[in-house]
């Protein structure tokens, strides 16, 4: 669903219709964005209530000439993940449970059991990955690969120059490989669904 700056108006102008509107479109990127910053599903709702209802306090602050408002509410998503300071273990959570809260599983429609298993296995070791980086790390990631936004963005998000977002990222993918080929350490399907390690 496109939503258009009529509806956007709307919103700033105080019409609960138009923020509902608003709040179907934005509320999976929220969620996604809050689950993987503080890793709990309980946690992530939390942080749910508090983007929207900060996003409704600060609708008239919202200057559509200054960027996108997608941009703007993942700016308020973070703050309210980095206020706070209690970022728990993705492992804690199963993607499984999250999905069912917005949290997006891989297609599984029309694929063998093998292809399914092995998208939701990579989901989960990338997920649980992530939670080994800190939160300046974890957030430019997180935007990027999950909320798909442009470095340019993510840099207006975090209050960053836009090279210190390059830099973040190289680093984190750094981590990132090396903490899931440790995991991995070269199992096979059959391995993985036996519980064999072959490291």
């Amino acid at each position: 669903m496109y939503v258009t700056m009529d509806v956007i108006e709307k919103w700033r102008s105080g019409d609960v219709e138009a923020f509902e509107v608003l709040f179907q479109q934005y509320y999976r990127l929220v969620f996604k964005t809050a689950y993987l910053m503080v890793g709990s599903k309980e946690e992530a709702e939390d942080v749910l209530q508090e983007a929207f209802v900060a996003m409704w306090r600060s609708r008239k602050t919202f200057d559509p000439d200054k960027g996108k408002l997608a941009t703007w509410l993942c700016r308020i998503t973070v703050n309210q993940c980095n206020s706070r300071r209690r970022v728990k273990s993705v492992a804690s959570s199963s993607l499984e449970e999250a999905s069912s809260d917005g949290f997006d599983l891989p297609d599984t429609e029309a694929q063998e059991p093998d292809e399914i298993y092995m998208q939701r296995w990579e989901c989960e070791q990338m997920v649980k990955a992530i939670s080994t980086l800190d939160s300046k790390h974890r957030a430019t990631v997180v935007l990027r690969y999950f909320g798909e936004l442009s470095y340019e963005e993510i840099a207006q998000v975090l209050g960053i120059p836009l090279g210190t977002v390059k830099s973040r990222l190289s680093q984190s993918l750094r981590t990132l490989n090396q903490v899931i080929d440790k995991d991995v350490c070269g199992e096979s399907v059959e391995s993985r669904r036996a519980g064999v390690r072959r490291c």
